[in-house]
């Protein structure tokens, strides 16, 4: 499986916990398309600190 990078647009809410894990929603652009989803990290700091141009990989 390839992966694609990713790069966060805008940050749609909070952080907020869920399932033990901290959660941001959030919108971004990968590959000129433009799309929303969740990021998970393990921490509440890790999910603050999630800012616009964050890169992950999908």
């Amino acid at each position: 499986m390839n992966l694609i990078d990713c790069y966060v647009t805008k940050i749609l809410g909070e952080p907020y916990r869920m399932f033990g894990h901290w959660w941001v929603d959030v919108e971004y652009s990968s590959r000129g398309s433009v799309t929303t989803t969740r990021l998970m990290f393990r921490t509440e700091e890790a999910a603050r600190a999630a800012k616009i141009g964050h890169h992950f990989l999908a």
